[in-house]
């Protein structure tokens, strides 16, 4: 018994710090993509579902590409992520685009050409300040207010002011261009 519980002891001793090099869903959130698919949904116990939370982009200001959004004499500046569809956007750059207001929450510009969605996730959702794509509609979309988890969206980039583009009451004509 004795050499059982010295046996039992040693093992232990010894896969302590193999203990921290796995993984672990409970520990603090990761700034990698998820492991999961996107499109998975959780079934709460009132038969509702939901979407997982995103993930942040684990790529940092080094892997973006600087823009300027000019609308009506304003300049508004911004950043597109190194995405897939970010990077097909950025070369389609300089563009202007016909902007209209959706849901009061975001303004919406049809793109002449879609973006890429390789390796991108199937849907996602969109705080305010974020520049993004939505597939389905194949648009460049400029969210002025939080947008839960929707298939279709794609975040690729940001911008730095909201006034200029959530005080537009009409259609707008914006150019998007690199920044010099």
């Amino acid at each position: 018994m004795r050499l059982k519980k010295r046996a039992l002891a040693a093992i232990i001793v010894l896969a302590l710090p193999l203990a921290g090099c796995s993984t672990s869903s409970n520990g603090p959130a990761s700034t990698t993509e998820p492991t999961s698919s996107p499109t998975e949904t959780s079934t709460a116990a009132d038969g509702s579902t939901s979407q997982p939370a995103p993930v942040p982009s684990s790529a940092g200001a080094a892997d973006s590409t600087p823009i300027t959004i000019d609308i009506d004499g304003r300049t508004v500046t911004g950043t597109l992520s190194s995405n897939a569809a970010a990077r097909s956007l950025i070369g389609q750059l300089p563009l202007t685009l016909s902007f209209r207001d959706y849901g009061a929450q975001e303004k919406i510009a049809e793109l002449p050409e879609p973006l890429s969605l390789d390796g991108v996730p199937a849907g996602d959702s969109a705080e305010p300040l974020t520049i993004g794509y939505y597939a389905p509609d194949q648009a460049l979309v400029l969210y002025y207010e939080h947008v839960g988890y929707s298939r279709g969206i794609v975040r690729i980039g940001s911008f730095d002011n909201l006034e200029p583009i959530r005080d537009q009451t009409s259609s707008f004509t914006a150019r998007l261009a690199p920044a010099n």
